[in-house]
């Protein structure tokens, strides 16, 4: 039997993205008020400038909307990155056999090695209460990133799914964590 679980999530939003949003804004307009003054000094071409300066914006910003979907098939844990609700983008595929540090950020001893880091991170779409779902931790080895550390937040039926397919030294560890 196969196990498959998939969760979809979407990015926590920080003051750096409300920021962004604002000096996006704040761009836009500036570039419409520089138009409406060419447009006066006699260049009607510029009203072509305000048109573009929102329709950029507006793309930008959508942009800014983050989710995130995890999908585990028979041990095979992918995230794919969504961009503005039609922007698909593979972020990672990693056997979860591979994983030789696994559990909630707060209780697994994190490396000190340098490593490239994936963050997933994000509020679950599925209307659940994310105040008590803690961010998961794991390192493995990746053929193409080399040594990684990937920071995620899956739901209680995700865990389900990686558990099985854990080395049996995690297994036992997370044991005493869940």
């Amino acid at each position: 039997m196969d196990h498959f679980a998939e969760q979809l999530v979407k990015k926590y939003h920080s003051s750096k993205d409300d920021l962004k949003r604002a000096l996006i804004i704040a761009a836009a307009a500036v570039l419409t008020l520089i138009s409406v003054l060419l447009v006066f000094m006699g260049f009607p071409l510029a009203l072509v400038l305000p048109i573009c300066a929102i329709w950029a914006a507006v793309y930008l910003i959508k942009l800014q909307n983050v989710e995130y979907e995890y999908s585990c098939t028979n041990g095979e844990l992918d995230i794919d990155k969504i961009l503005g609700q039609d922007k698909r983008k593979s972020m990672l595929s990693i056997n979860v056999g591979s994983f030789t540090v696994f559990g909630k950020a707060v209780e697994v001893p994190e490396s000190d090695e340098d490593m490239t880091t994936f963050s997933a991170m994000g509020l679950s779409l599925m209307g659940d209460d994310d105040a008590e779902k803690p961010a998961y931790y794991a390192e493995f080895e990746h053929p193409e990133h080399g040594k990684c550390c990937l920071y995620f937040s899956p739901d209680e039926k995700m865990i389900e799914a990686i558990l099985p397919f854990l080395s049996r030294e995690l297994k036992r560890q997370m044991g005493g964590q869940r």
